[in-house]
């Protein structure tokens, strides 16, 4: 009988060993998993109607404690965003963060003095929130990897190991409503995104007279677009018959619309009408070649 219960107290030592032992490796499982969560998302909301946002982008705000977003951004979304601790994101930051102060004060759409204070502030609400243990996400439309004005967040706060969470952006959207495949052009598979910088006396590689020499498929988005001085450097290698298309509010249901013309006829068909700044245009046979050749469509 001794021997017995002698044995039944070894049995219960081991198997609280053994839980004391399962405690710590849980707890130190919980602790490695609490520090390798991820703090810090740059979020797409998607392009045009609000419900284009994807699943995942919605799972991610509502996990967010604090969110960086624009006024448009805010009255898209009331419902998600309610009750979220919220600032503004700071427009024009891309054009000073990590350049010399002499450098950033030649340009002429933002105060240095102001963006300077701007960054601070974001620095220290966002450096706060995650010592706190809080969620934080900067909200962009579209593609944020495309042209976005938020890219800097990612450089700025690399250590927190941030996450980009992909949305419909307006090249998305705006091939979803050309119903034509982007890369199905007739003397070109490939398609150029620009931003057209042939605005500006601007001799870089990526010129437009250099980036059309192959006629690619191109797509500009128009930020700072002159189109007719676009026109004139596309003419130097496309014929004035290229198929051209304008998309304008891709992505919105009720207001999404588009302007069909050629190289040569374009300026003619956007005489005196004020394009909206949300609008890509499209240059390239793409969006008149078919598989059945026999059969000319709309």
């Amino acid at each position: 009988m001794n021997n017995f219960f002698r044995c039944k107290k070894i049995w219960i030592s081991i198997v609280v060993i053994m839980l004391f032992i399962s405690m710590d490796e849980f707890i130190q499982d919980a602790g490695a998993a609490n520090r390798n969560r991820t703090q810090f998302y740059l979020v797409s909301t998607g392009n045009g109607d609000p419900d284009n946002i994807t699943l995942r982008a919605v799972n991610t705000i509502k996990d967010s404690d604090i969110i960086f977003c624009s006024k448009r951004l805010r009255d898209k979304f009331p419902v998600l965003l309610q009750g979220k601790e919220i600032h503004d994101p700071g427009f024009g930051l891309f054009a000073i963060y990590g350049k010399k102060p002499e450098e950033a004060k030649k340009s002429k759409r933002f105060n240095y003095e102001e963006k300077i204070k701007q960054l601070n502030k974001i620095t220290k609400i966002i450096r706060n929130g995650i010592k706190e243990g809080k969620v934080v996400s900067v909200l962009c439309s579209g593609d944020p990897t495309i042209y976005g004005p938020n890219m800097w967040y990612l450089e700025a706060f690399e250590d927190l190991d941030p996450e980009v969470i992909a949305g419909v952006s307006c090249f998305n959207a705006a091939n979803a409503a050309l119903r034509k495949g982007v890369t199905s052009g007739v003397n070109a598979h490939s398609v150029i995104l620009t931003a057209a910088f042939g605005g500006k006396k601007y001799s870089g590689l990526d010129s437009i007279e250099k980036l059309a020499r192959n006629q690619a498929t191109m797509v500009f988005f128009t930020m700072f677009l002159d189109l007719k001085k676009v026109v004139k450097k596309l003419k130097t290698h496309y014929t004035k018959d290229t198929p051209v298309a304008i998309v304008l509010f891709a992505g919105y249901r009720d207001k999404q619309k588009i302007i069909r013309a050629t190289l040569g006829t374009i300026l003619e068909k956007t005489r005196g009408k004020k394009l909206p700044f949300e609008h890509l245009i499209y240059v390239g046979d793409f969006l008149t070649n078919r598989y059945d050749k026999t059969n000319k469509g709309k």
